[in-house]
């Protein structure tokens, strides 16, 4: 029996030579012969990488029939209020969310926040993808109140971590257009404006950054432009034009003339077109 650092290492080389063909096969034997040794553990933790390549590959209904597998298998072994098993119930959640079954994936994610809740101190960082998700789910429910402040108690977690600004900037923009959907604008103003301040903070801006990280130059445009939205509805053009600008210029540097790069530049042709309104009508 290899040993799991052995099996992840044939595993990563499956995936550098994109065989993909060969990982199902590869982890159900690794599985296999886990459960013939009674290695539950390597079993388990096999069996969620195996949760996550059918989630990943849409074989939803191979993942689901695997879920209930290991659940009922870390049942058996009295782990069922441990993080081990929660950690193993938000990934049937996503199986779930991503199959379209959100009141399900709701279920398991609330389910696992009860044990992260005792196991795991508040400030864990695991909390954050479990908030994320439930968030996700809530916001498909229109309900953006609690959507939001999970977001916002995912951010507070990073508040202490330096290293990890862009990530609680991310954070806080998505609460923030919450607030925005809550008709709650000062709220979601602020919350933008300490998102802004996090990014512009970060050692590279997104969007300057070599890797080009597409997620937070998204949410980093997302900010922007919320924070034109904002100055808009105060009736500062101005401010509102400068916002809509730069974000189009992070959303074209990063993902070209697509559909928001030029929903953004309309939005700055329309504010051109009121302020030269304004100069030719003044009140």
């Amino acid at each position: 029996m290899m040993t799991i650092d052995g099996i992840f290492a044939q595993l990563n080389g499956l995936i550098e030579r994109r065989e993909w063909d060969k990982v199902e096969p590869f982890l159900t034997g690794c599985m296999e012969n886990a459960s013939e040794l009674k290695n539950y553990g390597i079993y388990i933790t096999i069996g969620n990488e195996l949760l996550d390549f059918y989630r990943e590959t849409g074989q939803f209904e191979k993942a689901l029939n695997l879920s209930e597998d290991i659940l009922l298998l870390m049942e058996e072994l009295q782990l069922e209020e441990t993080e081990h098993f929660a950690t193993v119930m938000i990934n049937v959640a996503a199986v779930c969310q991503a199959a379209g079954r959100d009141e399900e994936a709701y279920r398991y994610d609330v389910r696992a926040l009860k044990i992260y809740e005792q196991a795991l101190s508040g400030g864990d960082i695991r909390f954050i993808r479990l908030y994320q998700n439930m968030s996700m789910l809530l916001e498909s429910r229109n309900e953006f109140e609690e959507a939001a402040m999970l977001l916002e108690k995912a951010a507070s977690i990073l508040e202490n971590k330096p290293e990890e600004k862009e990530q609680r900037a991310d954070l806080l923009t998505s609460a923030a257009l919450l607030r925005f959907k809550q008709e709650k604008y000062e709220e979601g103003e602020e919350l933008l404006k300490l998102a802004l301040s996090l990014y512009e903070a970060s050692e590279n801006l997104p969007g300057e950054a070599e890797d080009g990280e597409e997620l937070h130059c998204a949410h980093y445009s997302a900010a922007l432009s919320g924070l034109g939205e904002a100055a808009f509805r105060r009736e500062d053009y101005e401010t509102a034009l400068a916002f809509y600008e730069k974000a189009a210029s992070v959303s074209a540097s990063t993902f070209g003339e697509s559909e928001g790069t030029r929903l953004l530049r309309e939005n700055c042709a329309a504010i051109v077109q009121l302020l030269h309104s304004d100069c030719k009508n003044p009140s």
